[in-house]
C-alpha cells in the first residue's frame, strides 16, 4: 500500500488561536488544516508543502525566532497524552515527538535563543512544561493555575530572555522564571489590584519592558515584565473597547500593537499609560484568531475563524482576501463532463467554482442567503449549473456570470438531496428527502415534470444516469437501491441491504453498481438482476462517498474515519491511503483525466491529492 500524496489544500484551520504565522524569512505562511501543517509561499503561485505527523487535529503552532524550528501540538482522545512535534523547517522532517499533556496541547512558545520550548496543556491537563529543544526532553513541569483563578489558555516567552515566560487564562496571569541550575520554574502572580479578567491572548514588548494581555472584556491589561514585581501598569483602551473581546495580538518593534477582535475588528493600537489610542482600524468577516506581521510589519496577515486569510498593508490598512474557503460542511463536489480544469463545490448557501491546477483559485461564487445547497449537476455542454436546495427548489445558474437562469420551486418534498443531468442534456433527474425520484425536461426558462417514481421510503442520497440515458440508479437511506427504466418510468431492479446507503455508482460498463453506506462495507451488485456479487468491510466507520475512475480500474472511498482510501476494482485490494482531514469526509471525486482526486469534508476543507496510478 502506498500513501496518497497531497498536492494542495483549500482551507485554513481558523479555529486554532494564533495558528497563522509568517515565517521569519518573510517568504512563507505556516498554518494548520486538520491534522496537517501547511507551508505556503507568499509570492508567485503559492506553492504548498505539508508537514504530516499528527494523528488528530493540530491545536497550536509556534515558530522559533530564526525560523529553524516549527513546533505544533494536537488534541487526542480522553485519557491519552497529546503529541508535541518539533520540526526542522529546512528539511520539513520531524526532530522530536514529545508527550506529556493529557488530551490537548493548548499553546506553545519558543525562547528567544531557541534553546527552550514552553508548552501549555488544555483544560483537562492544567500543566505548563519547559522542554530542551536540542534533546526533546522535558526540563520541568508545573500546574498552570493558581488558587484564585482558573486554568491558563495562552503562553508566551519574553522577547530577549530565555528564563522568563508568561501564562494567562481565566483570572490568572503569571510570570515564570526558570532556574537552569535547579531545573525548576517559579511563578509570580501579576499584581493587578483586584482586577478580574479572562485573558485570551498575550504579546510581549520587543524590549521586554511589559507584557500585554488581551481580555474577553475587550480591553488590554499591561503588566511590567519583571518576575520579582509584575505590577499592573495600565488598562485600555477605556472608551473604545474591542467588541466581543480581544482574540489575538502582536507587538511591533515601534511600540504599537496589532489587535484582532471577536467582532472582526483589526486595529493598530498605541498603548500608553495615560491615553491609549486606536490609530487605524478595519473590519473583516469572522472572529480574528490570528494576526501575523511580515518582517517589521510593513504588511501583515489576518486569519479568522471562518477560515479566511487576509493580507493587510500597514500604511493604509487596506486589505484583500488571500485565502477563502467554505465554513460549513461541503455537501457535493463535481467535475464538468470530460473536463478536469475546474470543479464545483457546494456548502451552506454557497456554490463555488474552483480552478483545479492553481492554488486555491476561486473563479466564481454563487450565494442564495438563508438556504442550503445539497447537490450539484452541470450540463454536458457546460452551459448550465443545476443545484438542489433544502427548501425543495432546483435552481439553475449560468456558469460564467453566476446569474440565476431558472428556479423550479417545490421540486421535491423536504428538500432536493440528489440531482443528475442526462447525457443528452435536455433532461435531469432529482431525488428528494421525501424518497421520490423525479424526471424533468428542460424548457427555455424552466423545466416540466415528466414522471414521479415513488418506491423509496427514506430520503434519496444519490442518483446516477446511464450513458444511454435509458436507465438511472438511486440510493436511499431506507436500505434500498433501485435501477429505474427511464423510458417506461418503471422499476427494473431493486437492491436490499441492512444499511443506510450513502451513494451508488455505475461501473463504466454499467454491468455493475458499487454501493457504500453505514454498514462500513463496499458492495458490488449486478444491474441485470440486482444480485450481490461481493461485499467487503473496508472501514471502521460509516462510508459517505465512493467514486470510480473512468477506466474502471480503481475506486476511492471516504467517510467518518477521515481517511481517503483507494482500492483496485477487480480485486478490491487497498492500493493507497491519504491522511489529513480533520472531519468526516463527505464527498470524493476522481477527475476525468485521472490526474487528481478531490475530497471534501464536514469542516469545509477541500483537499487535492495526486492520483497515484
Amino acid at each position: 500500500m502506498s500513501e496518497l500524496k497531497l498536492a494542495s489544500v483549500i482551507g485554513f484551520g481558523g479555529g486554532v488561536r494564533g495558528g497563522l504565522v509568517v515565517h521569519p524569512d518573510g517568504e512563507q505562511l505556516i498554518y494548520p488544516l486538520g491534522t496537517t501543517l501547511v507551508v505556503e509561499s507568499i509570492a508567485g503561485k503559492r506553492a504548498q508543502s505539508f508537514l504530516h505527523g499528527h494523528s488528530d487535529n493540530v491545536t497550536c503552532v509556534a515558530v522559533s525566532q530564526s525560523g529553524q524550528y516549527v513546533a505544533s501540538g494536537q488534541q487526542t482522545t480522553s485519557g491519552h497524552q497529546a503529541d508535541i512535534i518539533i520540526w526542522d523547517f529546512k528539511t520539513l522532517k520531524i526532530l522530536h515527538r514529545m508527550r506529556l499533556h493529557k488530551v490537548k496541547v493548548q499553546s506553545l512558545a519558543f525562547s528567544p535563543s531557541e534553546r527552550y520550548l514552553a508548552s501549555l496543556g488544555g483544560q483537562d491537563d492544567d500543566t505548563v512544561a519547559l522542554w530542551d529543544v536540542a534533546t526533546g526532553k522535558a526540563l520541568c513541569g508545573n500546574s498552570s493555575s493558581n488558587s484564585q483563578g482558573g486554568t491558563a489558555s495562552c503562553i508566551a516567552f519574553a522577547s530577549q530572555r530565555d528564563d522568563v515566560y508568561i501564562t494567562a487564562g481565566c483570572n490568572t496571569l503569571r510570570l515564570w522564571k526558570y532556574n537552569s541550575r535547579t531545573r525548576k520554574s517559579e511563578p509570580s502572580d501579576a499584581i493587578v489590584r483586584g482586577l478580574r479578567r479572562e485573558y485570551t491572548s498575550l504579546a510581549i514588548a520587543s524590549d521586554d519592558s511589559v507584557v500585554y494581555a488581551g481580555t474577553s472584556s475587550g480591553d488590554i491589561v499591561t503588566v511590567a515584565l519583571n518576575p520579582d514585581a509584575p505590577l499592573l501598569k495600565s488598562v485600555g483602551p477605556e472608551r473604545s473597547k474591542f467588541e466581543k473581546g480581544v482574540r489575538s495580538m502582536s507587538a511591533l518593534k515601534n511600540g504599537t500593537l496589532l489587535v484582532g477582535g471577536g467582532s472582526g475588528k483589526v486595529a493598530l493600537v498605541r498603548p500608553n499609560q495615560a491615553n491609549w489610542k486606536i490609530l487605524k482600524s478595519a473590519k473583516v468577516e469572522g472572529i480574528v484568531s490570528s494576526v501575523a506581521p511580515r518582517g517589521d510589519g510593513h504588511e501583515f496577515y489576518v486569519g479568522t475563524e471562518l477560515g479566511n486569510i487576509y493580507r493587510f498593508g500597514h500604511a493604509d490598512f487596506n486589505f484583500d482576501e488571500r485565502t477563502v474557503c467554505h465554513t460549513s460542511k461541503v455537501n457535493d463536489v463535481i467535475f464538468p463532463a470530460n473536463s478536469s480544469e475546474i470543479f464545483l463545490t457546494c456548502a451552506g448557501s454557497d456554490i463555488r467554482v474552483w480552478h483545479t491546477n492553481s492554488q486555491a483559485k476561486e473563479l466564481l461564487r454563487i450565494s442564495v442567503p438563508g438556504k442550503v445547497c445539497n447537490c450539484l449537476a452541470i450540463s454536458p455542454h457546460g452551459n448550465l449549473i443545476l443545484s438542489g436546495w433544502d427548501d425543495g427548489a432546483v435552481r439553475g445558474f449560468l456558469p460564467e456570470s453566476g446569474k440565476l437562469d431558472r428556479e423550479i420551486l417545490d421540486a421535491a418534498g423536504r428538500g432536493v438531496t440528489a440531482i443528475a443531468f442526462t447525457h443528452g442534456g435536455d433532461s435531469f433527474v432529482t431525488g428528494g428527502r421525501d424518497g421520490q425520484v423525479r424526471l424533468w425536461r428542460l424548457t427555455s426558462r424552466s423545466a416540466t415534470l415528466q414522471h414521479t417514481l415513488k418506491e423509496h421510503t427514506g430520503g434519496v442520497t444519490s442518483v446516477m444516469i446511464s450513458q444511454g440515458d435509458d436507465e438511472c440508479v438511486s440510493s436511499s437511506s431506507d436500505g434500498t437501491c433501485i435501477v429505474w427504466n427511464l423510458s417506461k418510468c418503471t422499476r427494473s431492479q431493486i437492491i436490499f441491504a441492512t444499511t443506510l446507503f450513502a451513494q451508488v455508482q455505475y461501473r463504466p460498463d454499467e454491468a455493475q453498481v458499487l454501493t457504500v453506506g453505514s454498514d462500513r462495507k463496499v458492495a458490488y451488485w449486478e444491474t441485470f438482476d440486482g444480485s450481490l456479487i461481493r461485499d467487503k468491510m473496508v472501514s471502521e466507520n460509516a462510508i459517505n462517498s465512493v467514486d470510480i475512475a473512468v477506466d474502471g480500474t480503481n475506486f476511492i472511498i471516504g467517510g467518518k474515519d477521515k481517511l481517503l482510501k483507494m482500492y483496485s476494482y477487480k480485486e478490491c485490494e487497498l492500493m493507497a491511503m491519504g491522511k489529513g482531514h480533520a472531519a468526516s469526509i463527505s464527498r470524493v471525486k476522481i477527475c476525468p483525466n485521472m490526474q487528481h482526486v478531490i475530497s471534501v469534508s464536514d469542516d469545509g476543507a477541500i483537499y487535492k491529492w495526486e492520483y497515484p496510478f
